[in-house]
């Protein structure tokens, strides 16, 4: 990698307004491993603020602005049909009007951002004959945004080493979506360097749908900060944790019923929920009709930057998430941290962390009650021994595959093409 590369990270929110948490854990390595790093924030709004702290050598542009719907999104499809590349109006695009549609609104938009960056990159300053990497967090919008933003810099002199994408969830999964179709797969793949999904299920799932493109797809996880000391576990009471938005995909409201399950089996049973969202309402009315109301906290809102120490605090017996889809959660990697099992939906990349029997229990997507309370049953009647080696387990888990100290050097070099320094 040639000396006084910069680094264009492209996000949807970071580090303005709130959201995307997780890259707070990575742009330290990054920061390290540049000369410069520059965060374009492509979704935002004109009221939004930096909210987190960036580290010396990274500077941020709001570009764009936040997804359009109903009639401004259909807008955006006559122009959008006249900026989409050749290779895009084939397969689906070409023989589904509505997908042909999506495809049109995604390249405008892309299109929309990168005209709005394009304004801002005569300030930057990069010289003829530098150099540049591309990272998209996002394999959608952003990611389009990258190959524009590419040939816009190199345009200029600039010398672009490399472009490359994660992807997670929303991003990956076609199958998931309204259409069974995200935008311009094809294009991206077979424009960028490298597409890292952030779990071994999400990469089978790209190359299983696009296998012309396997070579270039690779895992790389995420990772979370060592939180030095783990939670004491303690199983009298016995301590459910989950901690999550409340929107109708994590099922929270289903919990309730699973608790007083565990409670008419003589368990001394507590819940705690860390987190606030549109479901809140519904979660309650599910504790009252379930009659659990004694032995359950909703907290809400709780900051992430307290999220740990209030968990550690709780002297959990087990974390909980019961979503019906995922990518693969940070959630899950800070309480593994912590030292505490995990019972988790079998979705996206949730075994990689949650191995069952060894440090928590896996259940089916489509669990039934039953299956849930007969597995936190199978924990709570663990031995003393038993109980305490599930949780090592789950620290040894973090360790091996989710330790930042480890997977973010690692993406630097390995993906992004440069070492970070040793100062």
């Amino acid at each position: 990698m040639p000396s006084a590369t910069s680094l264009f990270l492209l996000t949807s929110f970071y580090p303005l307004s709130t959201g995307e948490e997780f890259i707070e854990n990575e742009i330290g390595h990054l920061a390290h491993a540049f000369d410069r790093v520059i965060v374009v924030a492509t979704q935002t709004s004109p009221t939004d603020v930096i909210t987190r702290a960036v580290p010396s050598n990274v500077e941020v542009i709001a570009a764009g602005g936040a997804l359009p719907s109903g009639l401004a999104a259909l807008k955006e499809v006559l122009p959008g049909l006249s900026q989409l590349p050749r290779e895009a109006l084939s397969g689906d695009a070409a023989r589904n009007p509505r997908i042909l549609a999506l495809d049109a609104m995604f390249e405008n938009h892309a299109h929309r951002i990168a005209d709005a960056l394009a304004a801002e990159l005569p300030g930057l300053r990069l010289a003829p004959g530098s150099h540049a990497v591309i990272y998209s967090f996002w394999f959608h919008v952003q990611a389009r945004l990258a190959m524009l933003l590419a040939a816009d810099l190199r345009s200029r002199g600039v010398v672009v080493d490399r472009i490359v994408s994660r992807a997670h969830r929303y991003d990956l999964y076609e199958g998931e979506t309204k259409y069974g179709h995200i935008p311009e797969r094809k294009l991206l793949l077979g424009a960028l360097d490298g597409v890292y999904p952030v779990s071994e299920q999400g990469s089978r799932e790209l190359r299983r749908r696009w296998p012309a493109f396997a070579d270039k797809i690779h895992t790389r996880h995420l990772g979370t900060v060592d939180p030095g000391e783990q939670a004491v576990c303690a199983r009298s009471p016995f301590h459910l944790v989950s901690c999550s938005n409340l929107v109708s995909v994590k099922r929270v409201d289903r919990l309730p019923v699973i608790l007083a399950g565990l409670r008419s089996r003589g368990i001394d049973v507590v819940w705690t929920h860390l987190g606030d969202g549109p479901q809140m309402d519904a979660v309650r009315e599910a504790v009252e009709r379930a009659g659990v109301g004694e032995w359950t906290d909703l907290r809400g809102h709780v900051p992430n930057t307290e999220v740990l120490d209030v968990e550690r605090a709780l002297n959990p017996s087990c974390f909980i998430n019961l979503s019906s889809s995922e990518g693969l959660p940070v959630s899950m990697m800070e309480v593994a941290a912590l030292g505490i099992p995990i019972l988790a939906t079998d979705v996206g990349g949730v075994a990689e962390i949650v191995h069952d029997g060894v440090n928590g229990k896996l259940l089916p997507a489509e669990f039934t009650d039953a299956q849930a309370v007969d597995a936190l049953a199978w924990l709570a009647g663990l031995d003393a021994d038993a109980f305490q080696a599930a949780c090592a387990a789950s620290r040894q888990v973090w360790a091996a595959g989710f330790d930042q100290a480890k997977v973010y050097p690692a993406f630097c070099a390995e993906v992004l093409g440069a070492e970070e320094s040793q100062d």
